[in-house]
């Protein structure tokens, strides 16, 4: 399992992002409060930004994050108004490599999962492979159930918030009538316009997830708290967030 974050809003920088606050991402990699299958997230981080022509960009770092020499400088020199994060703990049999590294940017869309597909290469990995078009299948480098998912929500049509169902959709199909099979798929996704996240799990409870409309003028959506500001609320299992700049972020059930 992960922690993973987003922010939309005025532009930040990656340290005032993941760093400054008292329970962000960087704390969070080895003091989580909420997480229920591991201790902490040593096997990489990453973020995905938008520079100032709107084209999606991404660093990821196999070395935890409290070890990575770059985070100093990537911190204080990197600003956006739009940032996706995840300090990873990587599912077992799923390597630890950059391949492997979230966030994942592709078509325009950025994007972060927190879960796992139980058994991902045995289970459900070739009912992915068989949805996905040679076009997105030939993209992915890595192993992991995070990124055929990403793919998966990359091959449907429609908003983005429509993609992300159906894709979480044909998931819950597949898995109907396998209860020994858990998914966790809380997941963030962005087509740099907006933000949309999910929290839910088949034949499992989801990971926390939760939700601030207004942090420093911001929206920001993330597994734990980032502080003890006032404003943090709940997204419950089932819910669907969808934000807008400019707009309060909607609640939807999937």
């Amino acid at each position: 399992m992960c922690r993973i974050a987003a922010y939309m809003g005025p532009p930040c920088t990656l340290g005032d992002f993941i760093v400054r606050p008292d329970h962000g991402l960087s704390h969070q990699s080895w003091a989580a409060r909420e997480m229920v299958s591991a201790t902490v997230n040593a096997d990489g981080w990453g973020a995905a930004w938008l520079d100032d022509a709107g084209r999606p960009c991404i660093y990821r770092q196999v070395l935890p994050i409290w070890a990575d020499v770059n985070l100093e400088s990537l911190a204080r020199s990197l600003r956006s108004n739009l940032w996706l994060a995840n300090v990873r703990s990587a599912t077992a049999g799923l390597g630890t490599d950059y391949a492997n590294t979230q966030p994942f940017v592709g078509d325009g869309l950025l994007f972060t999962h927190n879960g796992f597909i139980d058994r991902f290469a045995t289970t459900l990995r070739a009912r992915m492979r068989a949805e996905i078009g040679t076009e997105i299948e030939t993209t992915i480098n890595g192993n992991t159930d995070s990124e055929y998912l990403f793919a998966l929500i990359r091959q449907q049509t429609g908003t983005l918030a429509e993609r992300v169902r159906r894709g979480l959709s044909l998931i819950g199909g597949w898995l109907a009538d396998t209860p020994d099979v858990r998914a966790l798929l809380n997941i963030i996704v962005s087509d740099g316009h907006g933000l949309v996240a999910v929290r839910t799990a088949c034949h499992g409870d989801a990971p926390s997830l939760y939700i601030n409309h207004d942090w420093f003028g911001a929206i920001v959506i993330a597994s734990e708290p980032l502080d003890n500001q006032s404003g943090w609320e709940v997204v419950h299992s089932g819910e669907m967030i969808i934000a807008t700049p400019g707009e309060s972020p909607v609640r939807e059930r999937l």
